[in-house]
């Protein structure tokens, strides 16, 4: 696909390891993990938690992507696009930000359905947008909910501006005249040609989705999902013995899934780890043992449906690959 080169990719891992001593030293995380894992009680939770990325969230997220879809014309078989979300997560480990994933599936979105450019990249978008915009909503119930308990206000303000900000890059997406102008500025370049007829058609495919019809179906799904993740960490937790009520789940884990976005690291790597840290670090628990759950809540999320994927990308057709 010719996304990295590989000044690029070093580049990203020099990102990387930086971040990763950065949340050691600071935090004084012990590299040793192994007094850490003693410290599970009760594996039978992170087996129950697996069901999580293997069943119930690829349900959930793949039957939401393809209401989303039909919205703008587009049929795809609900097990291709399990097949797309999972080759995607396999692709997409090495990108920056958590998030990766979601170029890889614009790019086969697109390349599956030529006649309808721009929008399968919008479904994308409008998934991921909505998806965040609700993400911050639970988390300002969360933090609601902790400040009763008597912490910080800090917390609430942060997933507030988060909130306040997703809705001003809608508001930038849907507005003609700021997209005319960058339009404008962007078609000086003649390399960026093809790319900008492709945003434009992007822009338009954002624009004319039925917004209000395909919310009241697509709202109750995100929900499910983002509270299903939640409550794959809520396992992770109990299997040592934690019992943190889930409101405090409800709290943390959409601003750290929110930070693991920012592309300053290869999956989020790093910026998860030293969120976990940082924000459970302030009930209490300790910081090597938070350092362990967030590998193993990425290991469960991310890495076993990516090796799924790298089986389906192995044996599956080419209209499941990048060449």
């Amino acid at each position: 696909m010719g996304y990295s080169s590989v000044s690029k990719k070093n580049l990203l891992i020099r990102g990387l390891l930086g971040l990763t001593i950065l949340t050691i030293v600071i935090y004084s995380i012990d590299l040793n993990l192994i007094p850490a894992f003693k410290k599970i009680e009760h594996y039978y939770f992170l087996v129950i938690a697996l069901f999580f990325p293997l069943l119930i969230n690829p349900i959930i997220s793949n039957y939401r992507w393809k209401i989303i879809l039909n919205a703008q014309g587009i049929d795809e078989r609900f097990f291709s696009l399990v097949r797309i979300t999972f080759i995607s997560t396999f692709v997409g480990l090495p990108l920056p930000s958590s998030t990766g994933s979601d170029a890889i599936r614009i790019f086969i979105s697109e390349r599956r359905n030529r006649k309808r450019e721009g929008a399968g990249g919008a479904a994308v978008i409008i998934d991921r947008l909505i998806g965040f915009y609700i993400l911050s909503l639970l988390g300002i119930i969360g933090s609601l909910y902790l400040i009763s308990k008597g912490m910080s206000f800090n917390l609430f303000y942060i997933v507030l501006f988060i909130n306040i900000s997703i809705l001003f890059l809608f508001w930038i997406i849907k507005s003609d005249l700021i997209f005319s102008k960058i339009i404008h500025l962007v078609s000086r370049i003649k390399k960026l040609e093809p790319l900008t007829m492709y945003v434009s058609q992007l822009n338009n495919a954002l624009n004319v989705f039925p917004y209000k019809r395909i919310l009241l179906y697509i709202i109750p799904l995100i929900i499910l999902f983002q509270l299903s993740t939640m409550f794959c960490g809520f396992l992770i937790f109990k299997s040592f013995g934690i019992g943190l009520p889930f409101f405090y789940h409800l709290a943390f884990l959409p601003l750290i899934s929110i930070i693991s976005i920012i592309p300053l690291s290869i999956s989020g790597f790093g910026l998860r780890e030293g969120g976990f840290v940082y924000f459970y670090g302030l009930l209490g628990v300790d910081s090597n043992i938070l350092f362990l759950i967030s590998l193993l809540y990425y290991f469960i999320l991310t890495m076993i449906p990516a090796v799924i994927g790298m089986f389906y990308y192995v044996l599956g057709n080419n209209s499941f690959k990048l060449k």
